[in-house]
């Protein structure tokens, strides 16, 4: 029984990387881990002095989302893209990782 649990499993992996190279299929394995409090706030201030893009990954959201912050209120920010095609009011507690565009 073991062997064929074994086998079963190799199958289904040989199967599975096969299918991901032909359809050329990137899975997404990394795992950003929460950025603190302290580095988003200091990052946000950065990109609001200096203007320049980011990308931010959100906490429910497997998706990031790029483009230009601007501040609202104390912790609202509006994120838009770089072709104005997407405009997001930002939280900071939905944030969990920021990074440079």
């Amino acid at each position: 029984m073991q062997n064929k649990q074994s086998y079963l499993s190799e199958i289904t992996r040989t199967f599975k990387n096969n299918y991901d190279r032909f359809f050329e299929i990137v899975r997404n394995t990394r795992q950003i881990k929460q950025m603190s409090t302290f580095q988003i706030n200091y990052f946000i201030k950065q990109t609001l002095d200096e203007g320049f893009p980011i990308t931010i990954e959100f906490n429910d959201q497997d998706e990031e989302q790029s483009g230009y912050l601007s501040k609202i209120s104390t912790n609202r920010y509006i994120l838009k893209s770089d072709d104005n095609r997407l405009t997001r009011i930002v939280r900071i507690s939905e944030i969990k990782a920021i990074k440079k565009y």
